[in-house]
């Protein structure tokens, strides 16, 4: 048996191939085109497909020895952007990226609707945005509404997936929290939310479990595919939550943290029970009855980015670590990373960015320094938030963020708990293989990955617990009195 893990992703898609020993055979991966104008971001769902059948094809020319094997394909990858096919199966019209930003009126009408406070109890999250499908379907009910009207399938894009390779309509479980139209607590669609979006259920696919085989492959895209002794389709989980998977995560007590442009968090929730004070989005988790609670800064490695290129002349990543590891600041000022404004867990629309204590000694070198500790201390604020209790005792980290030895030993300082980087690139791709090897029997139980090809993991261990802490307290001192608003 062999695996297609096909990751959809908003920048790139990625196709590696796995043997039933976890072993990566092979990789390919191409970048997502976009049609943009404005707020207006949309894509060609058969361009998106089609680049998917050709990546597999690469992957097995790579491997060269897939035609005497059984094959799975388990999907993985972004939730939000959606796709509606008419009777036919034809696309009504592009496709529409969670990126595009038109539908802002249409999520403050959802609020107005139905409040946050509700709406969030229902849909697990804390609040309404023109990134979920639902403020798209009321915007396209105003805008567009002849497509609507044809629309016999509305899809998300996994979803989308799923149907041009077997033709059944199916909706992975995890994914249906970030639509807006789905009752997380009730497993079922949000009537209500429906008929105010113009949405009929029967167009919605039937939700079906994390890492489920929904069926084989239909007759006119098998001809299309990499030769193999059979294929079948697996419904895989969200990108985030099989990285987590991928990585050894998946366990009570560990924060997953995916350190790239945007800071994202996901942990497995313990005793889990609704708290309408704390605003942490929740989602169906991969096995029936668990809750995954996740949360994301915009203020992340994008908050680096633009110190590299304004303050650094666009230095090298290579050539930052080098200048930090020389001179390991002890005394650089305080920074709040706040420069896109709302981040959880404070949500406050006035905060901005701020070098605090910053003296005419300073350099270039002290300023990086705070930047990257600015953002390790909005990494604590959000696991602090996310596990009051204290219950995190891990934090294993992806993404390009984690191949800084320097940021990630400060990140263990700040939190105070160990930093896992594990040396796998490809860690959600190796969580949607593992998905598919439990679901067809050659692995018992998740956690039985760690006995298969598992990557090397680096551990950063928390030291100068004191002095962090105290430039930890410094930071929320600054926080509080610029920003009163913040919690």
């Amino acid at each position: 048996m062999i695996v297609y893990a096909v990751d959809v992703g908003t920048t790139n898609i990625k196709v590696a191939l796995f043997d039933e020993r976890l072993r990566r055979l092979a990789l390919t991966q191409a970048p997502v085109t976009y049609d943009r104008e404005g707020a207006r971001v949309e894509f060609n769902p058969q361009r998106l497909f089609d680049l998917i059948v050709e990546l597999m094809q690469g992957c097995s020319d790579q491997y060269g020895d897939t035609a005497r094997h059984d094959a799975v394909i388990a999907l993985t990858g972004q939730a939000e952007s959606l796709v509606l096919r008419n009777g036919a199966g034809d696309p009504v019209r592009p496709g529409i990226s969670w990126l595009d930003a038109r539908a802002t009126a249409e999520a403050v009408e959802l609020t107005e609707e139905f409040g946050s406070a509700q709406a969030f109890a229902i849909t697990g999250e804390p609040e309404a945005s023109a990134t979920w499908p639902a403020a798209k379907l009321r915007w396209l009910a105003r805008h567009d509404p002849d497509a609507l009207d044809q629309a016999r399938a509305v899809l998300m894009v996994k979803d989308d997936i799923i149907f041009r390779l077997t033709g059944l309509k199916a909706g992975e479980v995890t994914t249906r929290g970030f639509t807006y139209l789905y009752d997380v607590p009730g497993q079922r669609y949000w009537p209500e939310m429906l008929d105010f979006c113009a949405v009929r259920t029967e167009t919605l696919p039937v939700i079906v479990g994390a890492g489920q085989n929904v069926g084989p492959v239909v007759a006119e895209v098998l001809d299309r595919l990499p030769a193999a002794a059979s294929y079948r389709v697996n419904t895989g989980a969200l990108d985030h939550f099989c990285a987590m998977v991928g990585t050894g995560s998946y366990e009570f007590g560990m924060a997953s943290e995916s350190a790239g442009t945007v800071l994202s968090l996901s942990m497995l929730a313990r005793g889990w029970t609704f708290d309408p004070a704390r605003r942490v989005s929740f989602h169906a988790g991969l096995r029936p009855g668990e809750i995954l609670l996740f949360t994301g800064a915009d203020s992340g490695g994008v908050v680096l980015d633009w110190f590299r290129d304004t303050a650094l002349g666009g230095m090298r990543y290579e050539e930052l670590e080098d200048l930090l590891q020389s001179r390991r600041s002890t005394d650089a000022p305080i920074f709040l990373p706040y420069l896109t404004g709302v981040n959880p867990p404070d949500y406050s629309v006035c905060a901005k960015g701020a070098f605090l204590g910053i003296e005419l000694k300073h350099d270039q070198a002290d300023l990086a320094h705070a930047v990257e500790e600015g953002i390790a201390h909005l990494l604590r604020r959000n696991i602090e938030y996310l596990a009051p209790d204290g219950d995190v005792t891990e934090i294993v980290s992806t993404g390009g963020g984690a191949a800084s030895p320097y940021w990630s030993q400060l990140k263990a300082d700040v939190c105070g708990v160990q930093v896992l980087v594990p040396r796998e690139q490809e860690a959600t791709c190796r969580g949607a293989a593992v998905l598919a090897l439990v679901e067809h029997g050659a692995l018992g139980r998740l956690s039985d990955a760690a006995l298969l090809n598992q990557p090397e993991v680096v551990t950063y261990r928390p030291g100068k617990t004191d002095a962090a802490a105290a430039r930890y307290r410094l930071f929320e001192t600054y926080l509080a009195r610029l920003y009163p608003g913040a919690n």
